[in-house]
This record gives C-alpha cells, structure tokens and sequence, in this order.
C-alpha cells in the first residue's frame, strides 16, 4: 500500500514481533482459550438467566393454579352448604338434580383422621357426665302410625366400623378434631337413635354397637383394619338373619361445623354425607340404592344431603363391606362439633326416608 512504510505499528505489535516465533505462537492459542472460555461464561450465564425466569414464571403459573383450585375448592364447599333451591351443583362435579348426585374424592376437601392405637384409649372427660343418658332420652318412645309394619322381623342392620367416633361438645378441654374419640360417647349412641327412629316406624333393625377399636386391638390389628373387622360382624349377621335387607355403617364427619350443619325450618341439622365405594364390580347397585335416597332426602329435606362420595381403592378402603350387599352405604352424619339435637332432627329425616324407601320405593 503506498505510503503504509512511513505508518507507525502499535508498540504491541512492534513487541510482539520482537518475540520468537515459538513465544507468539503460544501466546496466539492463550488468547485464543481465552476468549472461547469468556464466550462460553457468557453463554452459560444467558442460559441460566433465561432458565431461571422460565422457573419463576412456572412456579408463578403453579402458585395461581393452585390458588384456582382453592377457590374452586372452596366455591365447591360454599355451594354445597347452601340450602338447596332445587339445585345443588352444577357440572363441575357440584350436585345438580338434573345432572347426577355423584361426588369424587378428589373433588370434595375432606380431613379424614387416621388416629393411633394408643391415642383410642386416651378417653377425655365428658360434659356433662350423663352424656349417654342424653343421646337415649331425646328420642321418642312412642310408635308412628305409619299403618306397615315388619311384624317382629329385622331388615335394617346398623352397625359403626369407626366406633369411637365422638363429638366435641361433649368432651372437656378440647376443641380438636383429632381429639374427637371415646369409648362410651361416640357415634353408636347415633346409631342407636337411629335404630329406635326406624323401629318406631314399623322397621324391625338391629344395631350393633361393637366397639371395633377394643376388637382391633384385642387381636393385634390397626385402625385401618377396622372395615375387616366389622365386615366379619356384616357376614355372621347375614347367616343368622337372611332377612337382612339394607346395612348402614353410620359414621360423622371429621369436618368442622360450618361443613356439617344447615338450618331448615329455623332449626339446625346435621348434614348427612353418603359415601360408595367403587371398588368392587356390583358397586353400581349400591349407588342406585344410595342414590334413591339422597334423590328423596332432597325432596323432604333439602340440602339436608351433601350428595354420595364415590371412593376407590386408592382413596381408602374403596369396598366398605358395600359389596356384601347391594343396599348398603356408609352415611356420615354430622360432624365433630354437632350437638345430640342436631343429630337427632337428622336421624329423625334419615329415617323417614329410609321408611318411604322401603315400603315405597324398594324393588
């Protein structure tokens, strides 16, 4: 180029060209590491920026997912407590008359307590004292002039897999769910309510009042062998009374009273939950069964029903004894904190329907 003689090189360049040819040669692929190792930080430290807000923004996204399906949750829960005006749901698995009676587990937030052993027999004080008295006087003596009769024979057996189920009014110095257990106090006084309603109504019913958790662990077993246990008390039944013709495994709910209760006529009720497992192959039988009741219960008693709970296998037992016959169901009635005369008014509707089932509508 002319002229480019008289231009000055850079001292760097004028240095460099002093060096050997071995010196420059190694000092060329140093820079040349250099420079790849800089240009491989800095893609390394875009990729993780980018990866890092995909990260917030699916941990954003998940966070309002799961606030939806609270709210949804929730919203479900709300309406489902609402005293029914017809309808009770809609198609995103809230009852609905029109629609179906079906819940699904996943669908219905419920705290189901499984209690240890040993915390069974941990027996709290009662208030007042006499509270087994209380549960037996409040129901009536007196026979209803229904005009049927079963003439001395037992078609209704009542039994409670979950026995020592208790209610918190009755028990001092707690206000706990998981607290709610008694050998004495406990949800086969319902049961027992529930016997005299029906008998009272021409209904010949056992009711057996085992406490299964003293079985349990007479034989070395757990809580979660309580549906075996009480399924052996179902089978033995059956062969000494064939005329057996629906069973009813009462429980209550472990839910608070906000979830359990609802007022009609100015007076407050503890509401009925009714629960199918689906997991053995005649189950769709237990469901009709079920289902005629709860359709009854709305018309009577609406809202009184929360619906039917369907429960496979891999949401709990998934059978409850339901498949030794096809009229049987567990109902939940009430809650923890429902007191003896919600309870009662709820006994006193369950087993009006269940009257009108069986002189009516039974096939």
């Amino acid at each position: 180029i002319p002229g480019s003689e008289n231009r000055k090189n850079p001292k760097w360049v004028t240095f460099l060209k002093c060096l050997p040819f071995g010196v420059r040669f190694s000092l060329y692929y140093l820079a040349l590491f250099l420079s790849t190792s800089l240009l491989v930080i800095a893609l390394a430290l875009i990729y993780f920026n980018i990866e890092g807000n995909d990260r917030e923004n699916f941990e954003s996204d998940d966070l309002k997912s799961q606030a939806t399906s609270d709210l949804t949750s929730s919203n479900f829960n709300f309406q489902l407590l609402k005293p029914a005006d017809g309808t009770t749901g809609s198609s995103n698995g809230i009852l609905n008359s029109e629609e179906g009676t079906t819940l699904h587990a996943e669908q219905l937030t419920r705290d189901e307590f499984q209690p240890a052993m040993k915390d069974l027999f941990k027996d709290r004080d009662l208030s007042p004292e006499n509270v087994e008295d209380i549960f037996g006087n409040i129901s009536s003596s007196d026979k209803l002039n229904t005009g049927h009769s079963t003439f001395g024979r037992e078609v209704i057996y009542i039994y409670h897999s979950h026995s020592r189920e208790a209610f918190l009014p009755y028990l001092k110095k707690t206000d706990q769910p998981e607290d709610a257990y008694h050998s004495k106090a406990n949800i086969t006084l319902v049961g027992e309510m529930l016997g005299k309603s029906l008998e009272r109504r021409g209904l010949g019913t056992t009711v057996n009042s085992t406490d299964i958790v003293q079985e349990l662990d007479s034989k070395g077993l757990d809580y979660g062998s309580s549906y075996a246990v009480s399924g052996e008390h179902v089978k033995t039944a059956q062969k000494e009374n064939s005329e057996l013709e629906i069973f009813l495994d009462i429980h209550r709910d472990s839910l608070r009273k906000d979830s359990t209760t609802i007022e009609l006529n100015e007076e407050g009720y503890a509401r009925l939950l009714f629960v199918v497992g689906t997991g053995h192959k005649e189950f769709e039988k237990n469901l009709a069964f079920t289902e005629d009741l709860h359709q009854q219960l709305e018309i009577e008693y609406p809202g009184l029903s929360k619906g039917i709970l369907e429960k496979d296998s891999s949401q709990g037992n998934g059978v409850y004894n339901q498949n030794l016959s096809p009229n049987s169901v567990i109902v939940e009635i009430g809650g923890v904190d429902n007191t003896v005369e919600e309870l009662h008014r709820t006994v006193e509707a369950l087993a009006a329907v269940l009257s009108d089932y069986y002189w009516h509508e039974k096939k």
